[in-house]
């Protein structure tokens, strides 16, 4: 009787672990199918938005820096305002989230908030017409918070450019260094 329970015990435990595995490995299946159909849209997305980002005449941007009276000229007010405001207001969202669970930052959940938030693809699909608005806000600004990197990681997105070579693959990691890397882009494209 003894043995009878041991091995009904010994089963009941690889049954556990078989199911958890299997649900493990179904989340892990889910994840990578929704990590390729991510990295698809976005390769697509950058296809597109890099023969797009070719119909922008960076003339503000040279070898010897950037031409700030050129670039304020060449900028539509309207656009730069939607999208300071549009940003900016998902900025304040995401920061209240922040106050309200101090474990919000951890989870990685902010990242999501921001990506698929109306605010972010609303200035998205302004398209090539964001594009100078956006640079003018993170070259004018004294900071590289929140606000910075997400207009950072719209230009990124909007411009279609490869910065994956930055920082041994790991890409940019503040709005400083996308802007260096950005102009660096603009340039080595004018050449």
């Amino acid at each position: 009787m003894k043995h009878i329970k041991h091995y009904a015990f010994l089963t009941v435990v690889v049954c556990l672990i078989s199911l958890i595995s299997g649900c493990k490995s179904q989340n892990s299946f889910s994840d990578n199918n929704r990590e390729v159909k991510t990295e698809n849209q976005k390769s697509a997305r950058n296809e597109e938005n890099s023969e797009n980002n070719e119909d922008v005449d960076w003339k503000e941007i040279s070898k010897n820096g950037v031409d700030e009276t050129l670039l304020i000229k060449n900028i539509d007010e309207k656009v730069l305002t939607y999208v300071a405001k549009q940003l900016q207001n998902l900025c304040d969202e995401i920061g209240e989230k922040g106050r309200k669970d101090k474990f919000y930052w951890l989870t990685g959940q902010w990242y999501n908030d921001v990506m698929y938030s109306k605010q972010y693809i609303s200035v998205i699909l302004l398209g090539k017409k964001a594009m100078k608005p956006l640079f003018l806000i993170i070259y004018k600004s004294k900071e590289a918070g929140m606000y910075e990197w997400v207009c950072s990681k719209a230009l990124d997105e909007i411009s279609g450019f490869d910065f994956s070579g930055l920082n041994n693959g790991a890409g940019w990691s503040n709005s400083r260094e996308f802007l260096k890397a950005f102009t660096d882009k603009i340039i080595e494209q004018k050449n």
